[in-house]
């Protein structure tokens, strides 16, 4: 832990350092960010503590943190916020009690503060769970540390850094991982498992996807069998009677993590259909808004909701207010964010190449059999059971994040997405060793400077080019 810490406060330092040095250099357009804040009280009646405060904090409330301090001290009184999702904003309001104590003039204050600090304690803690996932997975100590400093400089560094929900998410799916790694069948651990599924989809709406992780329980328990080497490694019926055999003998297991799997796609279904539906129509029932342009929004939406017209809210304002659409990002308009995307998603159509390579495809569809399927090819760890089915859970979690991210979502938040990600800091941590022990591995070399460049860019564009919007 005195390694995570010292990196990241010296990651943090320098980071802070750095933006503070753009933004009065005149490198970018100045801007006070710390009047947007203020919605309550003029700035010259605040002491010059809290002014300070505010001007400092402005780094890392922009973009899409000020929807998250939107929602934390209002609530969700327009349709377009929405979009996020609640876990992250309500968990700051409920901490930023704490500095209501405090006698600051800006109401708001407290919850800009909050979320700041909540964010960053969540993000040294990730450090941590990074560090002992990667020593779990390839057995070295070298290559976990490495890890833990390739996050805390990682391109998205400044969001991690921001009142963003990216800290809160990674923390919860990286907890998720290890809690079923270590799952010992136990009435507990499942009960745990299915609150940590549930603020995973509460938090954002690709937390779904890490259902694929589900596989690492199911492939061990499996894989205890004597005769693992001969498991799917004979005529259909055969592999049938195994698989039959395998349900008799866990069935509470099966059990256990169907019913997760039900849970997480019940949430979900929760967080983008109904949820919003009980929300909005509980201000069309208050009669709240009435002569405003949202009230006939809300009227509308409660109606084609209850008529079944409308099957995914969340989806619904993505589209409207978002530009959510399929391939509607590839404009002309848009080819600046094509470009600086470009590197990190190069990054992660390897992380996949690499994954695949991990297994013998050929294996399993010509002699479907598992266990060669899996142990044919070996990784850069301790090739076991837990290493290759995180790979395999991982390779489709990550796949469906990057053909979303490039067919329908904003290309923009890939440095965001990729990095919130175990597997990409799994493959990459082995390349930068290789870089640092042997001086040979040219993709270490690259993917060094990839993050070191791309981390101190997004923070340029983080201080200098927020509209305001």
């Amino acid at each position: 832990m005195k390694l995570c810490l010292t990196l990241f406060l010296i990651t943090r330092i320098i980071f802070i350092i750095y933006m503070n040095l753009i933004y009065r250099t005149g490198f970018v357009i100045k801007r006070d960010y710390s009047q947007e804040l203020i919605t309550d009280t003029d700035i010259d009646n605040i002491n010059f503590i809290e002014k300070y405060l505010l001007k400092f904090l402005t780094y890392f409330t922009s973009y899409d943190a000020i929807h998250f301090n939107y929602i934390s001290t209002k609530g969700y009184t327009n349709d377009r916020i929405f979009a996020f999702f609640p876990f992250f904003p309500y968990l700051s309001r409920f901490f930023s009690y704490i500095f209501k104590f405090f006698s600051f003039k800006n109401q708001y204050t407290p919850y800009i503060l909050t979320g700041f600090l909540f964010s960053n304690l969540l993000c040294l803690y990730n450090s941590y769970l990074l560090k002992n996932l990667i020593f779990h997975l390839t057995d070295s100590k070298t290559k976990s540390n490495i890890a833990v400093f390739l996050f805390l400089i990682n391109p998205g560094s400044i969001f991690y850094m921001a009142v963003y929900s990216e800290n809160l998410y990674f923390t919860l799916e990286l907890l998720f991982i290890k809690l079923l790694i270590k799952d010992k069948n136990s009435f507990l651990d499942f009960i745990n498992l299915s609150i940590i599924l549930i603020c995973l989809l509460m938090t954002r709406s690709n937390g779904i996807i890490c259902l694929s992780f589900i596989l690492i329980p199911i492939f061990q328990k499996l894989f205890e069998t004597k005769n693992k080497d001969k498991i799917f490694n004979n005529s259909f019926n055969d592999n049938l009677k195994v698989i039959l055999l395998f349900i008799k003998n866990n069935l509470f297991f099966i059990f256990k993590y169907l019913i997760l799997t039900f849970i997480g796609i019940g949430t979900f279904i929760w967080m983008v259909r109904y949820r919003p539906y009980y929300v909005i129509c509980k201000y069309i029932n208050q009669e709240i808004n009435k002569d405003e342009y949202y009230y006939q929004i809300y009227y509308d939406f409660c109606y084609h909701t209850s008529q079944n017209k409308v099957l995914n809210f969340y989806n619904y304002i993505q589209k409207e207010y978002w530009g959510v659409k399929f391939l509607n990002q590839y404009q002309k308009k848009k080819i600046n964010i094509i470009l600086q995307s470009f590197p990190i998603n190069l990054i992660g159509f390897y992380i996949i190449y690499k994954s695949y390579q991990s297994f013998d495809f050929k294996v399993l569809f010509i002699k479907l059999n598992l266990y060669e399927f899996l142990f044919n090819k070996k990784t850069n760890g301790k090739n076991d059971i837990n290493e290759k089915v995180f790979i395999l859970g991982g390779l489709i979690n990550f796949f469906v994040l990057y053909i979303i991210i490039l067919s329908i979502a904003y290309i923009g938040i890939s440095n965001r997405l990729y990095t919130g990600h175990p597997l990409l800091y799994y493959w990459i941590v082995n390349d930068v060793y290789d870089y640092i022990n042997e001086g040979k591995n040219k993709k270490g070399f690259l993917i060094l400077l990839n993050f070191i460049t791309f981390s101190l860019f997004y923070c340029i564009i983080h201080v200098g080019s927020y509209n305001g919007e």
